[in-house]
């Protein structure tokens, strides 16, 4: 299967188009760059036909995206009109992005996550049920990422959020605390992002009572986590009929 890569100068191309390399049956045959990189990346990787216009893509029997999300538009465009399926693990999406990739998968199979994780599948499986069972229990969540991310919260801390909500339908969103308006309100679930030097990504959700407290916490202790679970949702994605897919779908 020969795979388009949508970032693949950063680190998550450059890890999955290592990893990719061995396995069996999928190839990373093209890579999409900023037309400002081309010059140092063509030409550097065996095999792989590095463009900047996704539009020049001949090869690509599936696109994987690690992108930033303002490319979503033109990334679903080009996947719909050549009939591609799409592994979308780019986060910090608008609503409109959310629409527009929403739109396309009535078109073409797109698998997306926020995290590619199996561990992180598993860690919001784990909030479903602990939530269930804390029900009045105070909710904090805290995640911690490179200084080099661009968004938050994380999009994993959200998928953490839509777990909860999933369970406890009338939460309130909270992004951080700021002075003199830091009470806490019932149904509050607070999201608290931390930035710095290389975390890979680290995430916590506690379950906070009047006389004890819960904690599920996940480590990323490399990003060969995600890119591993990008080429399984690639495997997966391969040959399905039209629709929005993500990780429960992959391990179901």
């Amino acid at each position: 299967m020969n795979i388009l890569i949508c970032g693949f100068a950063g680190k998550m191309g450059q890890t999955i188009y290592n990893l990719a390399k061995k396995t069996k049956y999928l190839t990373v045959t093209e890579g999409l760059v900023l037309p400002e990189m081309l010059e140092d990346y063509k030409g550097k990787f065996e095999g792989v036909n590095v463009i900047s216009n996704i539009n020049e893509s001949k090869l690509a029997d599936i696109v994987i995206d690690f992108s930033f999300h303002t490319v979503t538009k033109q990334v679903l465009d080009f996947c719909v009109s050549r009939n591609i399926p799409l592994v979308l693990g780019t986060t910090g999406h608008t609503n409109e992005e959310l629409k527009q990739i929403e739109e396309a998968s009535k078109k073409i199979a797109i698998f997306k996550s926020n995290n590619m994780s199996v561990g992180v599948y598993v860690l919001n499986e784990l909030i479903k049920e602990a939530t269930k069972r804390l029900e009045n229990w105070d909710i904090e969540i805290i995640e911690k990422h490179h200084h080099h991310k661009v968004d938050a919260p994380s999009g994993t801390a959200k998928m953490m959020v839509d777990s909860v909500r999933e369970v406890k339908k009338d939460i309130n969103v909270v992004v951080g605390r700021t002075e003199g308006d830091a009470k806490r309100n019932n149904n509050d679930v607070t999201l608290h992002s931390i930035r710095g030097g290389g975390y890979v990504g680290e995430h916590e959700i506690e379950y906070v009572s009047d006389s004890e407290v819960i904690k599920i916490t996940h480590e990323a202790f490399s990003k060969e986590v995600f890119a591993d679970g990008a080429l399984k949702a690639t495997q997966f994605l391969y040959g399905k009929k039209a629709g929005l897919y993500n990780m429960k779908n992959l391990f179901q």
